[in-house]
Order: structure tokens, then C-alpha cells, then sequence
């Protein structure tokens, strides 16, 4: 799930999309989809079961209207994750899973009711920061847009590598 951090707008308008009308386009309406979903996180359940080598979530609702969002919202953050096309730049714990994209698998899974997604690495290190993510998002559908405009730590024990 993604936000633009409310000190942030404005600011960085087009960050990210290299100027290319059809990613701001997307971008747009991945935020759209975004700030829908926190406003009815109350219509949303979420269970993350830790594996030793990630996440498996199941993400779900009663509501037709939900269950489409989430399921345009996790096919989009899926294809992101495969282009590299970032998210919530200013974010420690999401910029860094990006810049880990290379060692995230991610496979999901449309349900009727919503979507199953299983993220895992072979990294112990990208690991611990595919399951902070997890705990994030599940932060996210508890608390709404209150929590989703906090930043995410990076995990305790993770180790930032560069190159």
C-alpha cells in the first residue's frame, strides 16, 4: 500500500515517473485505490502468517467493492515491485524493500473474497525486512490513514547493503 506523506506534497510531484505521462497516470490511480482502502479499513481483515523465508498474507473483505480494490491494489504493487517503480520514497522500510526488489519473489493469488500474497526471499537479511513490511501494511488496515502517514523503521536487526 502506498501514500504520498502529507509533508511531502507537493514537493515531489513526478518523482519517479522519469516524466512519462502513463506512470504519473498510474501512479495517480494507484494512490486513489490507496487512500480508498484506508479510508475502509474497517471493511478489511488481515492475517500474515511469518515463514522462515518471508510472508504468506490473506487479505480479505465482505464488501464486492473492497474485494476489487484489493485486488487491482496487490496486482498493481506486484507489478511495481517487478518494474523497480517505487513508492513512499521518504519511507525507510519501503524505499529499502524496492531498492531489494532483486531478491523479493512475490507471488499472488486472487481470491473471491480478496487475495492471498506470498513474499519471500532467500536473503535472512531481505527476510527481515520483507516481515517488517508485512507488519506495516497490517498497521495500515488497523489504523487507516492515521497510521499510513507514519514512517516505517527498517527492522532492528536488518543490515542496509549498498551496490
Amino acid at each position: 500500500m502506498e501514500s504520498d506523506h502529507p509533508s511531502h506534497r507537493g514537493g515531489h510531484r513526478g518523482r519517479g515517473h522519469g516524466g512519462d505521462p502513463a506512470r504519473a497516470d498510474r501512479h495517480r490511480h494507484d494512490q486513489s485505490v490507496f487512500h480508498t482502502l484506508l479510508a475502509r479499513h474497517t471493511e478489511i481483515r488481515r492475517k500474515v502468517t511469518q515463514t522462515a523465508q518471508g510472508i504468506d498474507t490473506l487479505t480479505t473483505s465482505d464488501s464486492p467493492e473492497v474485494v476489487a480494490l484489493l485486488h487491482d491494489h496487490a496486482h498493481e504493487m506486484h507489478r511495481r515491485m517487478t518494474e523497480g517503480f517505487g513508492l513512499r520514497h521518504w519511507d525507510p522500510a519501503f524505499a529499502e524493500i524496492f531498492a531489494q526488489k532483486d531478491k523479493v519473489r512475490m507471488q499472488v493469488e486472487i481470491l473471491p473474497d480478496g487475495v492471498r500474497v506470498v513474499e519471500s526471499s532467500d536473503d535472512p537479511n531481505v527476510v527481515l525486512l520483507i516481515q517488517a513490511h508485512g507488519a506495516q501494511v497490517s498497521r495500515f488496515v488497523a489504523g487507516g490513514a492515521k497510521v499510513a502517514a507514519q514512517e516505517s523503521p527498517l527492522p532492528d536487526a536488518y543490515r542496509r547493503v549498498t551496490g
